[in-house]
C-alpha cells in the first residue's frame, strides 16, 4: 500500500539570478539579487516578500524519511504546483526537471534517498519575457491571463505589464511510497444507452424518459508493475452498496500500459447542473490485486452524466435534457497559492447566489479543489487553456503547448463539470491556422467524450457600449450563438478606490490605468460622468454597468433556443485589487452589477421592454391622455410548466406609489418564454420625478420571480407649433 508525507512548511529559499526570457534564450543578471531568507510554503513568492522579482530561486530544506516498509518499493517525490520551470535535487543528485504552472509531476528517487536525513533543493524560475521582442506577441511561456491580460497589474503596457509575477512553489509538496505494483492515472467516461427492451419491444422513440437509460462507465488505468498477471477491480457507488462492479485478469508487459474496465450501472444516479437536479457524485474505487491479494488501490469521485453542446445553435444538453447556461468568467486571483478552501467556498456561495449555473474558466487552469467544489456545487465549466494572443511561431513551443494542454485534460478529465475544453483564446495568425488545429488533436487523443472548440473567437466577445457604439446595440443581438463575453468596467469601492490609487481628486491617471481602468472607453464611448467626487464616480460607473448587463442579459435570456443556448458574462471577480470588467472586487465586495446579476439570472425571471426610461408627464403633445401600459414577458429556465400565474405592478416616486394587479391567469411553458403575458394599464396621471417599477410574479399564489425598472416622468418643455 501507499504513504504519503507533506513537506509543506518552512524552507530556505535564496534568489540566485534576475532572468531575463529573450528571443534566442535566457540571460542572467545575478546583480543587486533580494536577501536570502525562510519562506513558508507552498505560496507563489510575491506573496511571500519576493516582491515582483522575475528570476532564479532556489528553495532548499531537510527532512526525515524512516526507509521502505515491507510492501513498499520505491519513493517518489511529487509536485502538485510549481510555477513555471523547477530542476530538482535530493541529497545533491538531480532527479529531474519540469516545465508549466498548473500540473502535478513526480520524480522516482527511490536509489537517491536514505533512511533518516535528506535535503531537498528545488530551483525554481519564472523569468521576465524581453517586452517587446517576446511578450506581448511573441510569448514562449505557457501561462494564459497570468503573465499576458489587461486585468492584471499593468494591463498592456511594456515596462509593467508582467509586474507581480506567479512564480514559486505555490502547491502541495510530498512524498510518497508505492508498491511493486500499482495504479497510476484513472481517467473514466460516462455513456447513457437504453435498457434493454422487454422481449418483442421495439426499441424506438418511446424511451424518451432519463430514467429508462443505464450508464456505462468505461475506467481506464494505468498499471506500472513487473511482467505479470493481476486481477483488477472496479466499483462504483458505496462500498457495501455499490451501484455497479466489475472485474478482470489483465497481463502487464510494460509500465504506464492502459486498461480499459466497463462498468454498467442498471440506474444510475446522474450528476445535474444544481437547477436541473441533484450534482450526485459517486465514489469510485479501483483496485489491483494478485492472487486474490490487494496490492494497491485508488479511489475518486466522479458523476455520471452526459453533456454537450451543439456548436451550430449554442444549445446545451445534459443529459438528453437542452437547459440555458446563465455563465460567468472566472479568474478568481494571480496567485493560486493563496487560492484556499475558504476562498474557494466564498465564491462558490457568491456564484450561487447569482444563480450562476455555469462559468468559462477564463484563458487558465486553475487547482484541482476549484474544480471539485464545481462538480459538488452542480455548475459546469468551459475549460480555457492557457493560451493568450500571441506566441512566437517556434515548434517547441507546439511541443510544449501540446503536452502541457494534454496535462490540463488528464488532470481534469474526471470532474463532471467540465463541459467543453477550448485550446485558445482571441488566437494570432499563427496560432488560428497551425498551433490551434494541433492543440485540439492533443485533446480528442486524451478525451473524445466532450465538445472541443479549437478557439474562443473576438466574434463571441462582444462589448457594445464599451469599445464603441452604445449598449443598446445589444438589441441585434451580437455573439450569437455562442456568447462567451460582455460587459463593461465598473469601479470597486470607494475604500477600495482609496486604498489602490489614493484619496487624491482627481484621480491620478496614470494609477488609474496602473490598475487597468480604461480611460478613453470609460469617458469618451460610455460617457460615464466624472462627477465631484470619489463617491459620484464610483456610483457613476457602478451605475453604467448594471444598466448595460441589464438590457444585455434580459435581451439575450427572451431569445434563449432562438439566437442563443446560453451566455458566459465578462467576468465575475478580480484577480488583484484592481478596475475591470467584474462584478465583484479582489475582497469580494459586490458592485451593483452584482445585484444586477443575482436579478436578471433568476431562474424565472419577468420582465418589461420599455423601450425608453423617460416618459412624457400625462399627455403627448396632441394633449391626449398617455397611460402607462405594461406588456411583460417571462423567461422560464425550470423543467416544468409555470401555471396560474399572475403579476403586479408598483410605481413608487418620491411620495406617490400605485399598485396594480394582473388577475387573469396564464401559463409560462417548461424551459420556455412567453414573450406577451396579458398587458396591464398602470396609469395615466403621475407628477414629474423617478420612479421604480416593481414587477411581482406569482405561480399559484407564490412569488417566484421579482424584478425592477427606474422611470422618469418629464414635463413638456417644447410644445410643436
Amino acid at each position: 500500500m501507499r504513504r504519503s508525507f507533506l513537506l509543506n512548511g518552512t524552507w530556505k529559499y535564496q534568489p540566485v539570478a534576475h532572468v531575463l526570457l529573450k528571443a534566442e534564450g535566457m540571460v542572467e543578471d545575478t546583480g543587486h539579487l533580494p536577501p536570502s531568507g525562510e519562506m513558508e510554503l507552498p505560496m507563489n513568492w510575491q506573496l511571500r516578500g519576493l516582491d515582483n522579482f522575475h528570476g532564479r530561486v532556489r528553495f532548499e530544506r531537510s527532512f526525515h524519511f524512516d526507509g521502505l516498509q515491507p510492501g513498499e518499493e520505491s519513493v517518489w517525490i511529487i509536485f502538485r504546483g510549481v510555477d513555471y520551470y523547477a530542476k530538482v535535487w535530493i541529497n545533491d543528485i538531480f532527479v529531474g526537471q519540469h516545465e508549466g504552472y498548473f500540473q502535478t509531476f513526480h520524480f522516482d528517487i527511490t536509489a537517491e534517498i536514505q533512511p533518516g536525513e535528506n535535503r531537498i533543493t528545488v530551483e525554481v524560475t519564472d523569468p521576465l519575457e524581453e517586452p517587446g521582442t517576446v511578450w506581448p506577441d511573441h510569448k514562449r511561456m505557457i501561462k494564459g491571463v497570468i503573465s499576458h491580460w489587461d486585468c492584471r497589474p499593468g494591463s498592456w503596457n511594456l515596462q509593467t505589464g508582467q509586474d507581480q509575477n506567479s512564480g514559486g512553489i505555490w502547491n502541495d509538496v510530498l512524498l510518497e511510497t508505492r508498491p511493486a505494483a500499482y495504479i497510476g492515472h484513472l481517467r473514466t467516461s460516462t455513456k447513457l444507452v437504453p435498457q434493454a427492451a422487454p422481449e418483442g419491444a421495439s426499441m424506438g422513440p418511446e424511451l424518451e424518459s432519463i430514467d429508462s437509460y443505464q450508464a456505462i462507465v468505461l475506467v481506464e488505468a494505468e498499471i506500472f508493475g513487473p511482467k505479470a498477471e493481476y486481477q483488477l477491480y472496479a466499483s462504483i457507488g458505496a462500498v457495501e452498496t455499490p451501484a455497479g462492479v466489475t472485474e478482470q485478469s489483465i497481463q502487464v508487459i510494460q509500465n504506464g500500459q492502459r486498461h480499459t474496465l466497463v462498468v454498467q450501472v442498471p440506474e444510475p444516479k446522474l450528476w445535474w447542473t444544481w437547477d436541473l437536479g441533484e450534482p450526485h457524485l459517486e465514489p469510485l474505487t479501483v483496485i489491483i490485486k494478485q492472487d486474490g491479494k490487494e496490492i494497491d488501490r485508488q479511489e475518486i469521485e466522479i458523476g455520471l452524466r452526459e453533456l454537450r453542446l451543439d456548436p451550430q445553435t449554442g444549445e446545451w444538453w445534459l443529459n438528453n435534457k437542452r437547459f440555458f447556461v446563465r455563465g460567468t468568467n472566472v479568474v478568481p486571483t494571480l496567485w493560486l497559492g493563496e487560492y484556499d478552501q475558504k476562498m474557494i467556498s466564498r465564491d462558490i456561495e457568491l456564484l450561487r447566489n447569482a444563480h450562476i449555473n455555469g462559468v468559462r474558466v477564463c484563458v487558465h487552469i486553475n487547482r484541482d479543489a476549484f474544480y471539485t467544489a464545481l462538480d459538488r456545487a452542480g455548475m459546469i465549466a468551459w475549460q480555457d487553456f492557457a493560451l493568450q494572443w500571441g506566441y512566437i511561431e517556434d515548434i517547441e513551443v507546439t511541443r510544449d503547448a501540446v503536452l502541457q494542454i494534454r496535462d490540463m485534460v488528464s488532470m481534469l478529465v474526471n470532474h463532471p463539470c467540465i463541459a467543453i475544453w477550448c485550446c485558445q483564446n482571441e488566437s494570432t495568425y499563427h496560432n488560428k491556422y497551425i498551433l490551434d488545429p494541433v492543440l485540439a488533436q492533443a485533446v480528442a487523443m486524451e478525451d473524445g467524450s466532450r465538445y472541443i472548440r479549437v478557439i474562443s473567437e473576438y466574434s463571441e466577445h462582444t462589448y457594445g457600449g464599451w469599445y464603441g457604439g452604445h449598449y443598446r446595440d445589444y438589441s441585434a443581438l451580437p455573439g450569437t450563438p455562442i456568447l462567451t463575453e460582455f460587459g463593461a468596467q465598473a469601479l470597486p469601492d470607494v475604500e477600495t478606490m482609496k486604498t489602490m490609487v489614493g484619496e487624491t481628486w482627481p484621480p491620478d491617471w496614470n494609477k488609474m490605468a496602473y490598475h487597468d481602468f480604461q480611460y478613453d472607453q470609460t469617458f469618451l464611448v460610455a460617457k460615464i460622468p466624472l462627477g465631484e467626487s470619489w463617491e459620484e464616480f464610483v456610483a457613476n460607473s457602478q451605475d453604467y454597468q448594471s444598466r448595460l448587463l441589464k438590457f444585455s442579459i434580459e435581451l439575450y435570456r427572451q431569445n434563449k433556443y432562438k439566437a442563443l443556448g446560453g451566455m458566459f458574462q465578462f467576468m465575475f471577480m478580480d484577480c488583484w485589487p484592481s478596475i475591470t470588467w467584474s462584478v465583484i472586487g479582489y475582497d469580494r465586495r459586490p458592485k451593483k452589477g452584482y445585484q444586477t446579476l443575482v436579478q436578471c439570472y433568476q431562474p424565472v425571471l419577468i420582465g418589461v421592454n420599455l423601450g425608453r426610461d423617460m416618459l412624457l408627464k400625462g399627455t403627448d403633445p396632441a394633449s391626449h391622455p398617455r397611460p402607462i401600459v405594461i406588456h411583460p414577458w417571462v423567461v422560464n429556465d425550470w423543467h416544468k410548466p409555470l401555471e396560474n400565474c399572475t403579476y403586479s405592478v408598483r410605481l413608487k416616486g418620491d411620495g406617490h406609489a400605485i399598485e396594480v394587479h394582473q388577475d387573469r391567469t396564464f401559463t409560462v411553458p417548461m424551459d420556455g418564454v412567453l414573450e406577451h403575458a396579458p398587458s396591464l394599464a398602470v396609469a395615466k396621471e403621475l407628477p414629474e420625478g423617478t420612479y421604480q417599477l416593481d414587477l411581482e410574479l406569482r405561480s399559484n399564489q407564490e412569488v417566484i420571480s421579482t424584478n425592477r425598472y427606474e422611470i422618469t416622468i418629464v414635463a413638456a418643455s417644447i410644445r410643436p407649433g
